[in-house]
């Protein structure tokens, strides 16, 4: 017996130790990690432009930046030697000839983005300089040639040199800082096996490698030397012929190249996170984006430049480190709230390194109460909207730009009333045709054209809304929007994305609900095929698709409509946006599709549900005016092209889609 409480006494004793506690986890050594902010998001970020020499045979990994200069300064950096995104402060970036890699100013968000990442590699260059208590100063009298060094931080008041290999050794949690007074200069060598080396042992890891240096000249890797860390100098970088960069070359003035590799460090690139504010007024409502503070919090804290006030398209930039993000608003008591694109209903999302995702809050501003007994059999009606401006692009200054509207009754099922088109960014929206009775409501297959003109001064993103009301005598409101972008002293045209959503159901249910499926459909109204097209739903999920991709690229080429379809019960009374997004030229196009499904919320003593309404198998769309860019499909009218298109998705796809996913 003694024995027995003995090793039960030992067991507990273990138990408690580390079935409580948990297993240990190693603790990182060296000092904390130098913050780099938005400037993690490059590989070189420079004040002063970039020099490049030699034959253009650089191979960069990752994206580049210049600010306040001139994206000129950087011409001499070429497309074909990028792998990433070139950033500049204005559209004067040329290089080889190609732009494919350049995303400047406008838009204007492509200005801020560098702007920001240059202060903050300012905010790190000061943050390392000013760290204390170093573990070793003015070690080997600068020549660290033959040297290993442990985690820590390092302190010289003179020039560094790197005549011979040099090893940092540590697990891959430890930090390195060495802080330098004067220059650094690795030594040349006529290969790259030949090479000076700065070396990683133990699992340590570039990018928690900082080396500030603070001389006259800056840091220089000579010939055919491989170093490993972010380099934060106060003057240039210069990268002699060959030599290799793991890591980041952060200048405050310039950064001179000669057919060097220079790779960001894996895992440490940073994500960007786009937040957009959508206010749909459709009962009378009048608050306006800015009306709604909107947070962005990483394990309950609000981030840096959280909280901010809502923005519209293209909505409030954040660069983040990889990880799960909050988004939330305060809570505004006339509006409803839901999230649509990358996050979930409950404002979630998560950001892998080097992502680009954007969530939507849509706020709906809540009707007045209404009986809704006996809603049963109550047509709901829908209605769409297009709009497609005269010219995408213009690589000159400000111009003049014409918006085409078409609004179409998208149910069918009885005319619209009191119908309005209104665009925020261009006014009056004037009616021109259309009204083929002349009764004054938008019947099924009338489309009424509208347009508006406008003098952009710089790139413009606008949001039209069509709203329109019910002929049934309940007057219930229908809303569809249309965001455009057009880009001004650039000459890559934005994308355009259109979507519709139907549901299935278009009279309303008795008491209780049944299953609904929506069926989505996404054309491109532009001039350039869009790339990364996701559809998501607010209140139905999973959205299956696309289904329609004629030539199987995955691109939603220029009037090409792509179907999808998402079926969920619905209980009560509902309201849901879909959201489209794509991507083309550095631009993301956006588009949203409003529902409502009506439920009955009082049991009446019988009643019996009338046949519910056909599966929809077409869904119309408007024909595209000119957007002032040649089309790639001149053989067949935009309208038949369209609507035989949708004919045959809907009438395939759809049709297996709601076959399935009824069973």
């Amino acid at each position: 017996m003694k024995q027995r409480i003995v090793i039960t006494t030992v067991a507990l004793f273990i138990f408690a130790l580390f079935g409580f506690v948990g297993p240990i986890a190693a603790l990182a050594a060296g000092p904390a990690t130098v913050n780099l902010l938005s400037a993690g998001n490059f590989t070189i970020l420079t004040e002063t432009g970039i020099t490049n020499t030699g034959t253009h045979g650089s191979v960069i990994t990752g994206n580049i930046g210049s600010s306040p200069i001139t994206a000129a300064a950087m011409n001499g950096v070429f497309c074909s030697e990028i792998t990433g995104t070139i950033y500049g402060v204005n559209a004067a970036y040329i290089g080889s000839g190609s732009q494919v890699c350049f995303a400047g100013n406008p838009p204007l968000a492509n200005k801020t983005f560098v702007d920001t990442a240059v202060s903050d590699m300012e905010a790190a260059y000061t943050n390392a300089a000013g760290r204390i208590t170093p573990d070793g100063t003015n070690l080997y009298a600068g020549n660290l040639g033959g040297q290993t060094f442990a985690p820590g931080l390092y302190t010289w008041t003179t020039d560094v040199t790197i005549p011979t290999n040099v090893t940092l050794s540590g697990g891959a949690n430890d930090v390195w800082i060495f802080q330098i007074a004067g220059n650094l200069d690795v030594s040349s060598a006529g290969s790259i096996p030949a090479g000076i080396k700065v070396l990683l042992s133990g699992g340590a890891q570039a990018s928690n490698v900082f080396w500030q240096v603070g001389g006259g000249t800056g840091a220089t890797l000579g010939t055919y030397a491989t170093f490993n860390g972010t380099i934060l100098s106060a003057k240039q970088i210069i990268m002699q012929t060959g030599a290799v960069l793991t890591g980041r070359a952060l200048a405050q003035t310039q950064v001179t190249l000669d057919a060097n590799a220079v790779t960001i460090p894996a895992g440490s690139v940073s994500a960007t996170l786009h937040v957009i504010k959508l206010v749909v007024n459709d009962n009378g409502g009048t608050a306006i984006p800015s009306a709604f503070t909107v947070h962005v919090k990483l394990s309950g804290t609000d981030i840096a430049g959280s909280p901010a006030s809502g923005t519209e398209a293209p909505g409030t930039a954040y660069s983040l480190s990889a990880g799960t993000y909050v988004v939330s608003e305060n809570a505004h008591a006339l509006y409803t709230q839901s999230f649509s694109g990358a996050c979930d209903a409950n404002g979630i999302v998560t950001l892998s390194a080097g992502e680009d995702k954007t969530c939507t809050i849509v706020n709906t501003n809540i009707p007045p109460p209404a009986p809704v007994i006996g809603v049963a059999g109550r047509i709901i009606p829908l209605i769409g909207i297009l709009k497609v401006p005269s010219l995408l692009a213009t690589s000159t200054g400000s111009g003049m730009v014409t918006y085409a509207y078409t609004a179409w009754n998208v149910g069918g099922q009885q005319a619209l009333m009191d119908v309005t088109v209104t665009d925020n960014k261009c006014g009056p929206v004037i009616f021109l045709s259309g009204d083929t009775n002349s009764n004054g409501k938008l019947d099924p297959r009338e489309y009424w054209k509208y347009n508006c003109t406008a003098t952009l001064p710089s790139t413009t993103t606008g949001t039209a809304v069509a709203t329109g009301y019910s002929n049934d005598g309940f007057h219930q409101a229908t809303i569809a929007t249309a965001l455009t972008t057009v880009a001004v002293g650039i000459p890559l045209p934005p994308p355009l994305i259109s979507i519709v959503k139907v549901p299935s159901r278009l009279t309303s249910f008795p008491f209780g609900g049944g299953n609904v499926m929506y069926s989505y459909t996404v054309t491109n109204p532009g001039v350039v095929p869009m790339n990364n097209v996701v559809v998501t739903d607010d209140k139905c999920a999973p959205v299956s698709g696309p289904f329609g991709d004629a030539n199987g690229n995955n691109l939603l080429d220029p009037g090409e409509g792509w179907a999808y379809a998402c079926q969920t019960h619905i209980s009560v009374s509902t309201r849901n946006v879909a959201t489209a997004e794509g991507r083309a030229n550095s631009f993301t196009a956006l588009g949203y599709a409003f529902a409502t499904v009506l439920v009955d919320d009082v049991a009446p003593v019988s009643v019996s549900d009338p046949d519910p309404d056909p599966v929809v198998t077409s869904i119309l769309i408007p024909g595209f005016p000119d957007t002032g860019f040649p089309s790639d499909e001149e053989s067949m009218p935009w309208d038949m092209v369209i609507v035989m298109g949708i004919l045959v998705i809907t009438s395939t796809s759809l049709a297996f889609l709601f076959g399935r996913y009824k069973s």
